[in-house]
Parts: C-alpha cells; structure tokens; sequence
C-alpha cells in the first residue's frame, strides 16, 4: 500500500511540475531551415580567386592628373563665389531661365567630365564607347535649337534623353529626375495553399489532393511557386513567379497538376497578384510591443543632431533586446540614409560587427574631382572579403522587408545576412546598391544639380543587384507581414525561452 502512495504522489508531482512548465518550442519547420541556408548561399557567394582581375573591365581606365586637376579647379570657380561661400547643391535649387547655347554647351562637355573623373558606373554603362558619341549627339541636338533655352529644355530635351536609355543606376540624379533601373518583383496567387511533401507539392481542390508538376508563364518554364507565410502563421506554398513586370500587363501563369489518387490532370490558369508596399511613418526609431513580442521599427538612416538623442536610444534597445527569444525588426519602407546608428544597434544586439564587403565588392573612385584628392589619384581602391562561416547570433531575428528598402536600408538586410537564426519576410528590397558614396555636383550655367555615386559594388557572382535586390526567405504581402509573422511566432512556438 505504501509503495502504491508513493507512486501516486511520484506520478501526481511529475504532472504537476509538467503543467507549469512552459511548453516546449515547436520550433523553425525542416523546410525553412532549408530555404534559409540556400538563401543565404544565394545572397553571399564567396568571391573568386579572380574577381579583381574580372572587375577591372567596369573600372574607368586612361584617367590622368592633369585632366583631374582641371576638371576640380573648373568645379572650385563654379561652387566657390568670393564673399558668399560655396554654392549648396539642392534639389530645390532653381533652373535657369535663359541660357546661350554657347553656354548649355559648356554644361554638356562639364558633366561628361564629371562623369569620367568621378562617377564609379561610367565604364559599367560603356565608358568612352558609348558615352563620347551620346555627349556628341547631345551637342548637334544642341546646335538645332533656339539661340538660347532654358534649364529645363537642357534637362528634358537633351540630358535626360540622352543618358536615360543607358544609365540603369537607381542613384543617379540629373536635377529631381532618377535615371531608374526596371524594377523586379514577385505576384502571387494565394487561392491555393501548397504544402511541401518528400520532393514536391500538393494542394487541395474541391476536396482533392493534386500534386503540381509544371508552371509555365508566357510559353516558359517557370519554377511557379514562393514560400510564404499564411495568414494563421504557417510556413507554407503559393504559386507565384519573379519577373520584371510592367511591359507584361496582367498576364496568368499556367499550372499543370495531377491528382494524387487518379493521375487525372488539371490546367489552370492562375492569375497573379501583386504585393504592395505599405505607407509608413518616417521615422528612425520606435520601439514597442506585441503579445510579449518586441518589434523594432527603423524606416531611415538619415544623420542630422536633431536625432542624436533618438540614435541613441537606437542603440540601447539592441543591447536591452539581445538575448530575447524573438525579436522583429522592421525595415519596411526604409529610405537609406547612414547606416553607422544600424551598425551600432547590429553590434550592441550581436556583440558582433559584420562586414559590408561579404556581399558586395567594394571599388572607390577617388580623384580630385569628386573631391577625394588623396595621393596621386586619380585612382581606385577596391575592398572585398569573404567568410566561410555565419557569425553568432542568440536571439531568432526576423526582418520585414519590402520593394520600398533601398541604399543603406539594403546594406543592413545585407550585413544580416551574415548571422546565424535570421530570417527576412515580405518582398525583395529595391535594388538601389550598384554605385555609393554619393557626390552632389550642379551645372552652373543651368542651374542643374547632378548627383551620382563614386563607389562602385559589384556582386560576387557579378549578377545584377540594381532593381532587384535581396530577397525574402519568405514571400508575404508587406501590408500583412506583420500580422502573419506574429502568427508564426505563436504557431511554432518561437517565443518561448530556448
């Protein structure tokens, strides 16, 4: 009898100490793990033994000091007045209402200079080769108008006609008009939920179960399916296809699938969906949070004193928030700017500070020019480095991206890249990360501002990073990422102290 008490009270206190205990995690599904690290071998590709030698041909070459030198004295008359300083370069700044072709021609043959000294994509566009001939035809078109014109004629009619067909640099400005690079993105359909089984997919229609074969979209073979997040937080499948889409319309993508029992096929033409960006606030910082889940918002890296205080507190959230089960941070929306306050938050979250030149190689034009007289220049410096291994990271990080990420906002969805228990949701960023180090320049006799960058990154693989950007581990409409992601905390049980 004695020994039955006993084993009641053993039996009572092991379920009873059970049931305050806190369940235990369910954990990231085999699958998305998979997706991950395929992901991530995508994103940071270890660079060839002779990626420098390769990148030479998208470096400028027969630059000389002299011409340096004269270019950056020619800049110094136009930006420095004597008794007021130098000129501020400013979108806003006012276009010229009368210029002398004579005059708008002395504007041409400055920019073409500026470009050659001092912008890092004149030979990833096709240096001299193409740009000589388009400078000359900006000329002769110049030498058919009005003896005199205005700043917007030179910038509508000329400049931007001339340089828009071959400049695809999402930083490049002449005046307030971007020389934009086509834009890629993924459409979804989530009518059909797929699930992944052994090497395929299936999904349930009326009450059957098929099996996808094939996708094709415009007569092609198409992969045809995205990860995703469904609405009730499960790591599942949508037929979907990533494409630059403008000049295609609304057209359906066709699926051909096959049912599990029967082998009867079915075709269905599937119409996509596109994912919009959300409209968000301009901030650099606010933090709160979610059923016990602590969201990070950074929507721009812009550096002025009004918001040290602000950086700060940046700062401080990523050391009070490291080691926590799960952590969202969400860059939606996010404009760019400097990234040192997300390096910092990143270092204070990690105790780890990642390296930009994993996933971009760095080439920096420096030359008098665009005022980096250093040394003997004009020259270039380059930077690269490549890491067989993840670094550390505690907490499960999960990052909201969207099409509306773009600059220093990819540069940190980058240096994320690098850490282990990371994943990104929502869309691919924008694709804004080709040139950097960005020098504002104006022509003076116009009036119009030219901006562009010095540096030049180039991917490892050398595939194209401008409009198309880092991609999601998992495709989820930006207005609704949130939500879901905080559904797939719950449902995998992601919050609970590991």
């Amino acid at each position: 009898m004695k020994r039955f008490s006993r084993f009641v009270l053993t039996v009572f206190f092991t379920l009873l100490l059970a049931a305050c205990s806190n369940p235990e995690p369910a954990g990231i599904p085999p699958h998305l793990r998979e997706i991950m690290e395929t992901n991530r071998a995508i994103a940071l590709p270890p660079f060839p033994d002779d990626f420098r030698e390769r990148a030479d041909v998208f470096l400028t070459q027969g630059l000389t000091r002299e011409e340096d030198l004269r270019i950056a004295n020619e800049k110094l008359r136009i930006l420095f007045s004597p008794g007021q300083g130098f000129r501020e370069i400013r979108p806003e700044n006012r276009l010229s209402d009368s210029i002398p072709r004579e005059d708008a021609a002395k504007d041409i043959n400055l920019l073409f200079d500026l470009m050659k000294y001092g912008y890092a994509g004149y030979r990833y566009f096709g240096g001299d080769e193409v740009f000589i001939p388009i400078r000359n035809s900006m000329l002769e078109r110049l030498a058919k108008m009005p003896d005199t014109i205005t700043g917007m004629a030179l910038l509508r009619d000329i400049l931007v006609p001339g340089l828009g067909p071959v400049i695809a640099d999402n930083h490049f400005q002449l005046h307030n008009i971007t020389l934009w690079a086509p834009r890629l993105s993924a459409r979804i359909n989530e009518e059909f939920i797929l699930r992944k089984i052994d090497d395929g997919f299936v999904t349930t229609i009326d009450n059957i179960e098929y099996r996808f074969i094939e996708a094709t979209f415009l007569g092609q073979k198409v992969d045809g399916i995205l990860p995703t997040l469904t609405r009730d937080g499960e790591a599942a499948f949508v037929f979907g296809h990533f494409a630059a889409w403008d000049p295609l319309g609304p057209q359906p993508m066709s699926v051909l699938l096959e049912s599990v029992k029967t082998d009867e096929e079915l075709s269905l033409d599937i119409r996509l969906q596109p994912m919009p960006n959300i409209v968000s606030p301009n901030r650099l910082f606010h933090q709160y949070e979610i059923n016990g889940i602590p969201v990070i918002e950074n929507r721009h890296l812009d550096s002025t004193s009004l918001e040290a205080e602000e950086r700060i507190r940046f700062r401080k959230s990523g050391e009070s928030l490291r080691g926590r089960p799960v952590v969202v941070l969400d860059l939606r929306g996010h404009k760019g700017g400097f990234e040192d306050a997300m390096l910092a938050w990143i270092d204070a979250f990690t105790w780890r500070r990642p390296m930009f030149g994993q996933f971009f190689g760095e080439f920096r034009l420096r030359s008098m020019s665009n005022d980096e007289g250093r040394g003997n220049g004009p020259e270039w410096t380059s930077l690269l480095q490549s890491f067989s291994s993840k670094l550390p990271n505690e907490s499960f990080l999960i990052v909201l991206t969207d099409g509306n990420v773009m600059s220093a906002g990819e540069i940190l969805a980058g240096l994320l890249r690098q850490f282990e228990n990371v994943i990104f949701v929502g869309t691919n960023t924008r694709g804004m990360a080709l040139t950097a180090q960005i020098m504002r320049d104006g022509l003076p006799r116009s009036g119009i501002n030219v901006i562009f960058g010095t540096q030049l990154n180039l991917r490892p693989d050398f595939s194209q990073f401008e409009g198309v950007g880092f991609m999601p581990d998992l495709w989820v409409p930006p207005t609704e990422s949130l939500g879901r992601v905080l559904a797939f905390i719950e449902r995998y049980g992601l919050a609970h102290e590991r």
